[in-house]
């Protein structure tokens, strides 16, 4: 009996140090995955705080459209000026030699 007592507790040993073993070897992959993810994680973020200072770059220096709208309406009022005193020019040159 003694006999298979000591049997049954090796065989128990081996099972429980198999089983650890697996374990830790599975402790040690999502360790590893995890120390992956961080990396990663940290590198997204770098790069997220890279484009965010571009972005605000980019805002600084962004045409709104009520700028475009203002500038389109100068431009338009400058070339109405421009035309109305080519064609008061063009007038006055016609009477003066007619």
């Amino acid at each position: 009996m003694d006999e298979n007592l000591a049997l049954s507790l090796a065989e128990l040993r081996r099972l429980l140090e198999v089983g650890f073993e697996r374990t830790d070897g599975q402790m040690r992959l999502v360790l590893h995955q995890l120390k992956q993810v961080e990396d990663r994680h940290a590198a997204l973020v770098e790069q997220v705080g890279g484009l965010e200072m571009r972005l605000a770059e980019v805002e600084k220096t962004a045409v709104t459209n009520a700028q475009l709208t203002e500038r389109t309406r100068q431009i338009i009022a400058v070339v109405g000026l421009l035309v109305t005193v080519a064609s008061a020019v063009i007038a006055l040159i016609q009477l003066t030699q007619g």
